[in-house]
């Protein structure tokens, strides 16, 4: 079961809040989902320039909007152009 702050964000998270389901507390995808690496890419950002993509661990039932999530890289992406989430954050609040 995908945990709820792994939901965070996602566009069906409004299901994991009390009485918004009729079968209990949670969003019907979460008990069935797992964690996985996924490639994040924005709807309007061109997917051949390097840095397009963003490697992040989400569920594999998340979905938010403006925002499309690959389970692989498409075969015209090099490995080494993909930005590790990790990294990307680090380089983000430390500038040096």
């Amino acid at each position: 079961m995908i945990s709820r702050e792994a939901c965070r964000g996602c566009r069906d998270d409004f299901y994991n809040q009390p009485g918004n389901t009729f079968s209990g507390d949670r969003c019907w995808m979460a008990e069935d989902g797992t964690m996985m690496t996924r490639y994040e890419i924005g709807i309007s950002t061109m997917p051949a320039t390097p840095g397009a993509y963003t490697q992040v661990k989400k569920p594999s039932c998340y979905r938010r909007s403006g925002v499309v999530y690959h389970n692989r890289l498409p075969d015209f992406v090099k490995v080494g152009d993909v930005i590790n989430y990790k990294r990307a954050r680090r380089t983000a609040s430390d500038p040096t």
